[in-house]
Order: structure tokens, then C-alpha cells, then sequence
């Protein structure tokens, strides 16, 4: 019997197209947003057989935590309903004009939720409609296939409030904490950041000119520059968890074996840290928002 190929974490649209004419693995593809913002979008055109994914769905949203982990039974109801097993393998895209942005967090839900055959497409919708523009509407009349969706939770890749609170507290320095938000929030005045906390922004890991990821040494060196030991563990934070879980998904392509994210990040953190924690600083650097 033929092994089938290992599929890897990021996708060319060409291996995404190769991937969806093969029938040697089942393969979902999720189209992920956070909220439905481009659910209408995703009805008029959408990569062939992908089904919509709200991160939002079976959340409880909070002041604190607005972005917050699913229930577990109701998302995997959702998961299911979307026609997901756990044998299959899923590939996640975006509308981001980066590259990808909602689909890193998909990613990371996935993870803590025991999933590990994933893939990125790099360029996300933007790219396909470039370079494969093979797109289909949404058809509310055709026959939904159901799966079987299990959550085996992975609790190594979410840290909360008060574990990030001892690790600061108790100045564990086996833990670096990683910053994805541009310099001017992560050092301004109106912004500010975990004590000891190292800083790679979220901008900064894409190609501009291809909207695509930057080649895996590029992307290691950038690590390095801002004193990223892959190594070591590294715990990956932001404003509201997602940003971050691209930094994760990059040290799982570098080859970090222990990453995990802050879900409340800097969101949470400023809310409810003592003040002594929350590190502002003055920056000249102009960035965006995050």
C-alpha cells in the first residue's frame, strides 16, 4: 500500500490545488474569519468546496477576554455540522490583504483543540483569486456531508491571567514571552507590555510585496534579531490572542517544540495586573495598528 505523503503546515495555491484533485486523503477546508465578517463575501465566492469557520461560534465573549475558547460540546456540534472529522486534514485561508490573519488563530484553536494535521495557505483567498482563480458560490441547497468532530484538548498551547501572573511575579526566566503587536503598542505610552517581554511584530514576518509568509530564514533570523531563543519556550501574546497565534504557527515551522499563547494577552493583562507589570516606555518608531 503507498504511504501517503506528509502534507505540509504551509500551502502553495498550486499544492492546494494539486491537493483538492487528489483523493488519496480526505482534506476540509476552512475559510476562517473571526465573527462573520466576510460571510457574505464567502457566499458570493469561495475556494472550491471550503465551508465557512467563525471562531466566534460557541464563544462567550468578555470585557476581558473577548476572543475566548469555544464550548467544548457546541463546537464539536460545529465542527461536524462544517462536514469536519478528526482524520481528516484541514487547510485554513483568510481574506487578509496579508497573507492571513483570522486563519493563525483558526490554527491555534485547532491545536489546543487536538488537532495536528493542519495547513496555512500562504497569500490566503487574495492569492488563489490570483494565481488559481477557481472559485464557487455558496449553494444553501446542496447536500451538507456531516463529520465527526472529537475535541482532545491540548491545554500546553494556552496559558491564562494568573499563569502568566506567576511567570512574571516569580521572574521564571525558562519561559520568554514574545510580543506580536507593532512597536508603538508594545512600548508607547498608550500601550505598554509584559515585564522582559521580547518584541517581533506581526508586519513584520510577511513579504509585502507577495502578501505571502517570508522564507523560513528570513523569518528565523527576524526571531533572532529580537532575541527569540527557538530553543527554549517561548509563551507568544498580543492584544487579543491572534496576532500571536501567528508567531506560534512561525515557531512550528522553525521547529520550537514548546509555544503556547496567551488568550487574554495584552487585553486582559492591562485590565487586571498590578501596575508595576504593565511595562510602558516611549518609542519615536511610527507603526499600524494590530
Amino acid at each position: 500500500m503507498k504511504a501517503i505523503k506528509a502534507i505540509p503546515p504551509v500551502l502553495s495555491c498550486q499544492a492546494l490545488k494539486d491537493l483538492l484533485r487528489s483523493s488519496s486523503q480526505k482534506v476540509s477546508v476552512l475559510e476562517a474569519d473571526i465573527g462573520k465578517q466576510f460571510h457574505n463575501e464567502f457566499l458570493h465566492a469561495h475556494i472550491p468546496k471550503a465551508r465557512f469557520f467563525d471562531q466566534l461560534e460557541c464563544t462567550q465573549p468578555t470585557k476581558l477576554i473577548p476572543r475566548g475558547l469555544p464550548d467544548i460540546k457546541c463546537f464539536e456540534s460545529y465542527l461536524s455540522h462544517l462536514g469536519v472529522s478528526n482524520k481528516d486534514h484541514i487547510v485554513l485561508y483568510d481574506r487578509s490583504p496579508m497573507g492571513f490573519y483570522a486563519t493563525s488563530r483558526a490554527w491555534w484553536l485547532l491545536k489546543t483543540y487536538g488537532v495536528d494535521s493542519l495547513s496555512i495557505l500562504n497569500g490566503g483567498f487574495h492569492k488563489w483569486a490570483k494565481e488559481v482563480n477557481d472559485l464557487e458560490p455558496s449553494n444553501d441547497n446542496q447536500p451538507k456531508e456531516t463529520g465527526k468532530f472529537s475535541v482532545h484538548l491540548n491545554e500546553r498551547m494556552v496559558k491564562d491571567f494568573q499563569t502568566m501572573l506567576n511567570i512574571v511575579s516569580s521572574k521564571d526566566k525558562k519561559q520568554q514571552i514574545v510580543d506580536a503587536r507593532p512597536r508603538n503598542l508594545f512600548s508607547g505610552e498608550k500601550g505598554g507590555h509584559l515585564p522582559d517581554s521580547l518584541n517581533v511584530p506581526y508586519n513584520d514576518v510577511f513579504d509585502q510585496d507577495n502578501q505571502c509568509l517570508k522564507s523560513k530564514e528570513e523569518l528565523q533570523q527576524l526571531f533572532e534579531k529580537a532575541g527569540v531563543n527557538l530553543s527554549k519556550p517561548a509563551i507568544y501574546t498580543c492584544q487579543t490572542g491572534t496576532t500571536a497565534s501567528t508567531l506560534a504557527f512561525i515557531a512550528h515551522i522553525l521547529g520550537q517544540k514548546s509555544y503556547s499563547v496567551y488568550n487574554g494577552s495584552f487585553t486582559e493583562w492591562q485590565q487586571r495586573a498590578p501596575k508595576e507589570y504593565i511595562i510602558q516606555e516611549q518609542t519615536s518608531s511610527p507603526a499600524a495598528g494590530a
